[in-house]
């Protein structure tokens, strides 16, 4: 198999490696959301419940990155996107 520049595996694998990446960056970028606005809170005396948004945000982007993990760790070995795409086209004798 020629693995070239558009290759659909790598492809694939840069998808993920992306994927992976936004999520890290969107739950980092939230802790440091959280933690600014309850110091200032704090310093302030003011009362601050940051907790629905960051069970939300946690879930949803947490969720994302273990839903990767899994596919991941699940796949068949050796199984290239070409494998699985040939079994499930239709074939042209079975339209005659």
């Amino acid at each position: 198999m020629r693995r070239g520049k558009h290759s659909p595996e790598i492809e694939k694998g840069r998808m993920a490696r992306g994927l992976v990446y936004y999520c890290v960056g969107i739950l980092t970028a939230a802790t440091i959301w959280a933690t600014v606005i309850t110091t200032v809170a704090a310093v302030r005396g003011w009362t601050v419940d940051l907790s629905a948004v960051l069970t939300f945000i946690g879930a949803a982007f947490g969720g994302e990155l273990l839903a990767l993990l899994a596919k991941r760790l699940f796949a068949r070995p050796g199984e290239t996107l070409e494998e699985t795409t040939e079994t499930t086209e239709p074939t042209e004798e079975g339209n005659g």
